[in-house]
């Protein structure tokens, strides 16, 4: 058994691997690729191209520094450069795994061998989820609002609707769920029960059992951990606003990218940002490492009215590559980089660290 699912795991991985291969060589050969680009004597301006990286740069650093400030609240000698390992192992590992599901799981294991405790270090993982989650969805919100006109300029078929709309109800599940777990978690417990038949009837009822008292654990860390940060105020208003910085920053990526490869053109940044909120939630659809194909489906689509046939493809790779690709290329050797406090944990501590981080917050 145990074969078999390692087997399936390493075909899905060649396979996501293989989906990544192809599109950068289809966005760099194919017909008004970025080879034709570079061999084009167009008028662009590649120093925007700097101002581009620099926004990831400076979105990571700020991850960073809200990491530092959660940990230093219990952990007054945790230092900068142990924010930085964690915050880059999050990345990596979020960028690497279906759904970003792997992030938090390694982030905890890493703060573990730092010495902070794992229930603590969940805590504080739960606590940026949520402010990011719905300071993210907020931001989208105003924007959605703002502009209104361009939304229903870029809804052209039955495709597109479906395509939104799979989306957004996927995003504003996953609210309903962060709100329900931190306000009424009875309510939530009440509904995830209601899925118990099926899932019995597809895996048994031992192991429907053991997912329900899984979720369960995880519903009442994020109601211990929610009901402490709330009597926070200030804190939650300056995290917040951190929040908020790092989604304009990364949300800037493509709109230094279009003045790079079209410096005369007329396109206007609050609507980019727009158009980049919609790429992410239609990007949540499916749970692929980095949202590889949706993305760049998600990209052209919403981005087609601002760049020219002779520079979509590019605009879309150069946003991945500094948006998706940088994080595994230059973040994941810098997540394994260095030595931690503690000595390195076997896999099976490692297990162990994770499945406990609930047990130890709730106590």
């Amino acid at each position: 058994m145990s074969k078999k699912k390692i087997t399936l795991s390493m075909i899905f991985n060649i396979f996501v691997i293989g989906i990544c291969i192809g599109l950068i060589v289809y966005f760099i050969f194919s017909k008004d690729g970025l080879k034709d680009l570079m061999l084009s004597s167009g008028n662009y301006a590649w120093e925007w191209l700097i101002a581009a990286v620099l926004c990831h740069f400076c979105n990571v650093i700020i991850d960073c520094i809200l990491t530092w400030q959660c940990i230093k609240e219990k952990y007054r000698k945790f230092s900068f450069m142990q924010s930085v390992k964690t915050a880059v192992t999050g990345h990596f590992f979020s960028a690497v795994t279906p759904g970003s599901s792997g992030g938090q799981p390694m982030q905890i294991y890493r703060l573990s061998r730092m010495g902070v405790d794992a229930g603590f270090a969940s805590s504080v993982l739960l606590q940026k989820f949520l402010i990011y989650q719905i300071t993210a969805t907020v931001y989208a919100a105003v924007l959605f609002i703002a502009n209104h006109n361009y939304i229903l300029s870029q809804i052209k078929d039955s495709f597109t609707v479906w395509f939104v709309a799979v989306g957004f109800l996927m995003q504003l599940s996953l609210m309903a769920i962060v709100i329900l777990a931190g306000l009424k978690p009875k309510w939530l417990k009440h509904t995830v029960r209601l899925f118990m038949p099926l899932l019995t009837k597809i895996k048994g009822l031992k192991y429907s059992q053991k997912i329900i008292r899984n979720i369960d654990s995880k519903i009442n860390v994020f109601r211990k951990s929610n009901k402490d940060f709330f009597k926070k105020p200030l804190r939650i208003a300056l995290y917040t606003a951190e929040v908020a910085i790092q989604i304009t920053l990364i949300y800037s990526v493509p709109y230094f990218v279009y003045k790079s490869l079209l410096p005369n053109g007329s396109g206007n940044w609050i609507t980019m940002l727009c158009a980049v909120a919609f790429v992410s939630i239609v990007s949540s659809m499916l749970p692929i490492p980095g949202a590889s194909g949706v993305s760049e489906l998600a990209f052209s689509m919403f981005f087609g009215s601002f760049f020219t046939g002779a520079t979509l493809k590019s605009a879309t790779l150069i946003w991945r590559t500094i948006t998706f690709y940088f994080t595994i290329i230059i973040e994941g050797p810098m997540s394994i980089m260095g030595k931690d406090n503690s000595s390195r944990l076997s896999s099976k501590e490692v297990r162990e660290v994770i499945s406990k981080a609930g047990k130890n917050i709730e106590e």
